[in-house]
């Protein structure tokens, strides 16, 4: 029997999880804003990327916050993962919208570039190996009372 749990692991162990907030403005620039249509000496066009890019602030910015949460080892398996990314109130939000506390955001950027700069940050700092681990995710995108980024990681 002992032989069996050292060949296919111990089945008794809980998975690992780990659920943070950081109150912040959650940038509006994602990872696209950094590449540019560039040209070569010989006139044809590519897609290139800029450093010094309004993108490159904002992954940096994010590297910082995301930092402080950071586990001891990485992740490993299948995981799910449950974002809720919360901007601040318009100033033209009527009044009657904001009873709630919260509500869908239906502008950009889109959800899923959102997605890509998050996962981004979060591979470089070692929450995984690679966001390929990600078997599950929810992610929603509001306007809202408390504005900033909730994250719960938790391995299946």
């Amino acid at each position: 029997m002992s032989e069996e749990l050292a060949l296919y692991g111990d089945e008794t162990s809980t998975p690992r999880s780990i659920a943070f907030f950081i109150p912040c403005n959650p940038p509006k620039s994602t990872a696209q804003a950094s590449h540019r249509i560039m040209k070569r000496r010989d006139g044809t066009q590519f897609v290139g990327k800029f450093d010094s890019s309004k993108g490159k602030a904002v992954q940096d910015e994010l590297l910082i916050m995301l930092g402080q949460h950071r586990p001891a080892t990485a992740f490993s398996g299948p995981l799910v993962l449950i974002v809720e990314w919360c901007y601040p109130w318009r100033k033209s939000e009527p009044k009657k919208n904001m009873v709630s506390g919260w509500k869908w955001c239906d502008t950009r950027p889109d959800v899923d570039n959102l997605c890509k700069l998050l996962f981004d940050c979060m591979t470089r700092l070692g929450f995984w190996v690679d966001d390929s681990q990600i078997s599950r995710l929810d992610f929603s995108k509001k306007w809202g009372d408390f504005p900033g980024i909730d994250i719960a990681i938790e391995e299946l």
